[in-house]
């Protein structure tokens, strides 16, 4: 529609795989779009590059019949490499059988004139020689939404909305898509040329028909396309024609491809059930969700469900013939997030997974990892095979993220892999190592004993620093303090531009510990932090700003009364219902601190691997809360802490949980509770093992502070961090070999 020659694209500025705008020569709109990471438009999405596109089509046998569907087809790039592999192995069929084979579908309309032009392109001197117009199947259509109160499928009618008004058709029609477009553009011209004049008889409909290609159709079917006709003449009489032929020719396409597919693939989008603002697709996908059991046995994972785990299952259920196969290009949380456990384990309707590709090691790619799942149409629950599922892991650096298999082949590896339904504990994952396999038997008994520390947000209201010298010590002072220059520099809006300072009474002072600070059994420069709370044996108030003035403390509360201003004018939607109290105290996490027990292990959330610490409370100038970046365990006994300390450091469990974690374009990350689903038991001091590891751990504290004296806490930012962690563990390398082998010892037993 856009252009009718292949050769001629004067009006297109043309990419490899696809076209990127639109407009006259010459003309101020014709432009590149905003290119972000790697090349890929902000506005299109996630661009898949044409080698994975035509690696992922080189799977699989196309016969002159085959029928090829992209349900997000975005500018076209997976329609462009179906197209050539078609004609590389049949050259001899035509472009109107080609386009019709090759088959997309996209929600944006950019994309669905820039997916017409790659697929005209890839066409190439087809076109030229074909004796009439071809129809390029790409339509304009959420593939998962039902267009309400518009369709519903009763007996062997079709039931269609044109303006309010429902119009009855016979099911034929989803024999032959290509008729009821031509169909409607018929109605839609006679609705027009008749607007003020009586209606034209179904045989001058028929015959219109005929001259278009499709004659000897039944009186029933010319009835019903008639009755559309009828509908949007009344529609344009009403002056509420708008663009219904445009609404009949695309948004009801899906319904008219059912079954249609022998092969499905693309790229779907890459957003969760929770970026979905409208609370009524919500629902509809949630239904979806339900439909396909994507949530079977975890309903709290809702939220995070990737769209494109219900695009996998609906369109393989709907658009797959019997025995039709699936290739979708996902990120890679498909191989262990939560939320995703349902299709690992099988338990998802609509296919069954055949073949996994891990893309993890592949630069540059998508700006998250990413993966490949290809499966087969299948109606019945079928569980994971125990044997596993064959496949790839992918790896190597690319020339150019834009680049062709030609040119990405020489610099690429597919290593041939099985991947297992491996578990640990409550997780699961796909997994290489086949021992993954056999469900954990006994419990986990210090995972519901860790809790996550408090969300001390937005941090320039309590990360601070003292103004101009710091005194000898904070007992019972009255000292000035400012917003820490640190915190205020990684600040986002609207926060960022808020620093404070004024004179508070050291009572409010605590020390806390990010990231940064935790390193391998040492504890480097913990933070200054200004909190409303006061402590009282094992219990933790939280203090309005009154409250803290009734207490005599005027000028602290002079402080908490300009947090509580801000934080009102400047909250985000999400926490209109909270007040910064609520915030700060956000799910219990600092109420339910124990700030009376001597030793406390912590250890990181967010890291690659763990790195613990066991904190003794009297060696600090300061009480110490936990900040949300740590998970904590208070207990009365010195050696606990140390057996514990020993295990999260130990590189056996944080080797277990790699397949289980998620993964950044760094490797792997994450750890919070994941490590404490390795059973590890309970302290017990009559068990030699357990009491040697505490010993273990004691003396490689005492190996860590020595090393960590030469560390300057200052260079303990982003690759600097991970690399003073590296190299504290080379330190205590030999300390933890051991470490390691009595771990080993105690979780599995002897």
């Amino acid at each position: 529609e856009v252009v009718t020659e292949a050769v001629d694209c004067g009006d297109l500025v043309v990419h490899r795989a696809g076209v990127f705008a639109f407009g006259r020569r010459g003309s101020p709109e014709l432009r590149h779009p905003p290119v972000g990471r790697q090349g890929i438009p902000h506005n299109l999405g996630y661009y898949t590059p044409d080698w994975l596109c035509e690696r992922v089509l080189a799977e699989f046998d196309l016969t002159p019949e085959t029928r090829v569907l992209d349900p997000a087809c975005g500018s076209g790039s997976f329609l462009r490499a179906a197209v050539a592999r078609l004609l590389d192995a049949h050259p001899d069929l035509s472009a109107e059988q080609v386009a019709r084979q090759a088959v997309g579908i996209d929600i944006h309309p950019l994309s669905v004139q820039i997916a017409k032009t790659t697929l005209l392109l890839a066409l190439g001197d087809k076109v030229r020689a074909a004796p009439q117009p071809v129809t390029l199947g790409v339509f304009l259509a959420n593939t998962l939404r039902l267009p309400e109160g518009t369709v519903g499928l009763f007996g062997d009618r079709f039931t269609l909305t044109i303006d309010r008004q429902q119009y009855s058709l016979p099911t034929a029609v989803f024999a032959d898509p290509g008729l009821f477009d031509v169909a409607t553009a018929v109605a839609d011209d006679l609705a027009e040329s008749t607007l003020n004049g009586a209606d034209e008889p179904r045989e001058t409909f028929a015959a219109a028909l005929k001259r278009q290609g499709h004659g000897g159709l039944s009186p029933e079917l010319i009835e019903g396309f008639h009755n559309i006709y009828r509908g949007m003449k009344q529609a344009k009489r009403a002056g509420r024609d708008s663009i219904w032929k445009f609404i009949l020719q695309n948004a009801y396409k899906p319904f008219f491809l059912r079954e249609q597919f022998d092969l499905i693939v693309g790229n779907p989008p890459w957003l969760t059930y929770a970026d979905v603002r409208s609370e009524d697709y919500q629902n509809e996908l949630r239904a979806l969700g339900d439909k396909y059991n994507l949530l079977s046995n975890r309903r709290a994972n809702a939220p995070h469900l990737e769209i494109a785990a219900i695009f996998m299952a609906h369109a393989a259920s709907y658009f797959l013939r019997d025995k039709g196969k699936i290739a979708f290009v996902l990120p890679r949380s498909f191989f262990s997030a939560d939320h995703h456990d349902a299709t690992r384990a099988g338990r998802t309707l609509g296919f069954r997974l055949t073949h996994v590709w891990d893309l993890d090691d592949v630069e540059p790619l998508f700006r998250v990892p990413a993966c490949v799942l290809i499966g087969e149409k299948a109606h019945a629950l079928r569980t994971y095979p125990k044997s596993g599922r064959p496949g790839y892991a992918v790896s190597g650096r690319l020339p150019d993220h834009n680049a062709t298999w030609a040119e990405a082949a020489p610099g690429l590896t597919f290593s041939k892999a099985t991947w297992y339904h491996g578990r640990l504990g409550s997780l699961s994952a796909f997994t290489r190592r086949r021992a993954l396999t056999k469900p954990t038997a006994q419990a986990a008994p210090y995972k519901p004993l860790f809790k996550q520390g408090a969300t001390l947000v937005p941090r320039n209201f309590y990360f601070v620093e003292p103004a101009g010298v710091p005194p000898p010590d904070f007992q019972n002072r009255v000292l000035t303090v400012q917003t820490a220059e640190e915190q205020r520099k990684l600040a986002k809006p609207p926060w960022k531009e808020h620093a404070l300072d004024g004179r508070v009474h050291s009572d409010y002072l605590f020390r806390t510990a990010l990231s940064k600070s935790m390193l391998p059994f040492a504890l480097v420069a913990p933070d200054l932090v200004l909190l409303p709370i006061e402590i009282d044996g094992d219990t933790v108030r939280m203090l309005t700003h009154d409250a803290v003035k009734k207490r005599g403390d005027l000028d602290t509360a002079r402080w908490f009364q300009q947090v509580e201003a801000l934080w009102q004018k400047h909250r985000t939607a999400k926490s209109k219902k909270l007040s910064y109290l609520g915030r700060l105290d956000f799910q219990n996490g600092l109420s339910e601190q124990r700030l009376d027990l001597p030793y406390l292990v912590l250890y990181t959330a967010a890291a690659k691997d763990a790195s613990a610490v066991v904190l003794h409370r009297t060696d600090l100038d300061l009480p110490f809360v936990v900040d949300h970046m740590a998970y904590w365990f208070g207990t009365e006994d010195e050696d606990e802490a140390y057996y514990l300390a020993a295990f999260l450091n130990s590189g056996y469990p944080n080797d277990l949980i790699k397949d289980f974690q998620s993964r950044g374009l760094f490797g792997p990350r994450h750890v919070h509770k994941k490590i404490l689903e390795i059973p590890l038991p309970r302290f017990d001091r009559s068990d030699s093992v357990h009491v040697e590891l505490a010993e273990h751990g004691r003396a490689a504290e005492a190996a860590a502070a020595a090393f960590t004296r030469h560390v300057d806490p200052a260079e303990l930012v982003g690759v600097k961090l991970g690399s003073a962690r590296l190299a504290l563990r080379k330190h205590l390398s030999d300390r933890l070999n051991q470490i390691d082998r009595l771990v080993k010892r105690a979780v599995e037993g002897d």
